[in-house]
């Protein structure tokens, strides 16, 4: 059984990968009630989630615990099968994995460096070019990490980066509780009120009130579903990510995203 938390599908797509691969299923975590899950039995547990701020994502990381806590009681943990993580991030995972393997003990963990989604700093981090070559080298890496699981090895290949302690121990903490506010979103005249983003939201922070999606928590889960998945590009937040392409998983294959990049090239070099 494979667990995955996703955003713009990433880690998702990743998932269903190494399932069709090892003949198993995925579940995805959100709303997902941990004692439902038996695990004794499994010959494969997995989790792939998306690295926020060198570590697993909060939501993951709560229902890890308590499929932890619940094995434990049960006692049933020692008796689960191979288990492995994946962390996908756009530069470095610093110590999410090790931090992971605290909670659920892990046999291996791997990292695949995938596209940026957070058009909205002040430095973006990929472009249509890179994006694509990330996606290339990804589809071969997903492939070797794919043949460890299948052998079993006891491993830890990830990109830790520099200063990985602190990142993910300190800054990580202060991500989650300084930096998931949804106050900058907002949308522009382009919105269609089509409710996708309501739909597809994970922390089921946005409400459709006449016609248009509002914010209505304080804090998400920041994985940016809502930005990059709106059809129109309506959706924006604070003031970087206006004219910045839009980034969701579509699979490896280039010509997925030819045309939409293709697209993105022709405005900018009509803004010029």
């Amino acid at each position: 059984m494979i667990f995955y938390f996703s955003g713009t599908g990433n880690s998702r797509g990743i998932a269903e990968m190494i399932a069709e691969k090892l003949q198993d299923t995925t579940v995805d975590i959100v709303g997902k009630n941990p004692d439902i899950f038996r695990l004794e039995k499994e010959a494969y547990i997995g989790f792939v989630f998306p690295v926020y701020a060198w570590a697993a994502p909060e939501v993951m990381l709560d229902f890890v615990k308590k499929l932890a806590e619940k094995m434990k009681r049960e006692g049933t943990f020692e008796e689960k099968g191979y288990s492995f993580a994946i962390a996908t991030y756009s530069n470095v995972a610093g110590k999410a994995i090790e931090q992971f393997s605290n909670i659920f003990s892990l046999q291996s963990g791997f990292g695949i460096t995938m596209p940026d989604n957070y058009p909205i700093t002040e430095r973006i981090l990929d472009t249509p070019e890179s994006t694509l070559e990330k996606l290339s080298a990804a589809k071969i890496r997903l492939e070797k990490i794919i043949q460890c699981i299948q052998r079993q090895e006891k491993v830890v290949e990830v990109k830790e980066g520099e200063d990985a302690v602190d990142n993910t121990y300190v800054k990580a903490h202060i991500f989650n509780e300084k930096m998931r506010k949804t106050a900058p979103y907002h949308v522009t005249e382009k919105c269609i009120g089509c409710g996708i983003c309501e739909k597809i939201c994970p922390a089921n922070a946005i409400r459709m009130e006449a016609g248009k999606p509002v914010w209505y928590k304080k804090d998400c889960y920041f994985c940016m579903a809502c930005l990059n998945r709106c059809p129109k590009e309506a959706i924006e937040y604070g003031k970087y990510s206006s004219g910045r392409p839009r980034y969701y998983f579509r699979g490896f294959s280039e010509k997925n995203y030819k045309e939409y990049y293709e697209k993105y090239r022709k405005e900018n070099e009509d803004k010029k």
